[in-house]
């Protein structure tokens, strides 16, 4: 299998020319095993958010009874924020008629 020149390849490599002992090869490879674990506990996280993703992402599109209630609440946010818009007008004009029967 050919590789592109993409694609990455990581090589933990130890510091050429100076003496290595065995208790720097086990460190080495002890912290090469540390460093393997994160990252495949990274990926088991990004792969269990991805399967939710599309999980919810199939449900939404496969069952009417969602989508029909995304509907509702979308008319209800948009008549709510309808009302409120309404009400905010009226209470920014409220001050002005108080001054002009104040004057």
């Amino acid at each position: 299998m050919a590789y592109s020149q993409d694609t990455a390849i990581i090589r933990p490599q130890m510091a050429e020319g100076l003496p290595c002992t065995h208790e720097d090869i086990i460190k080495f490879l002890e912290d090469t095993r540390v460093e393997l674990e994160e990252k495949l506990n990274e990926l088991e996280i990004l792969s269990v958010q991805a399967t939710c993703m599309t999980y919810d992402m199939v449900t939404l599109r496969t069952d009417p009874s969602v989508v029909e209630s995304m509907i509702r609440l979308n008319e209800a946010y948009l008549n709510c924020k309808e009302s409120l818009a309404k009400d905010y007008n009226e209470i920014l004009t409220m001050p002005k008629e108080n001054e002009s029967e104040t004057t």
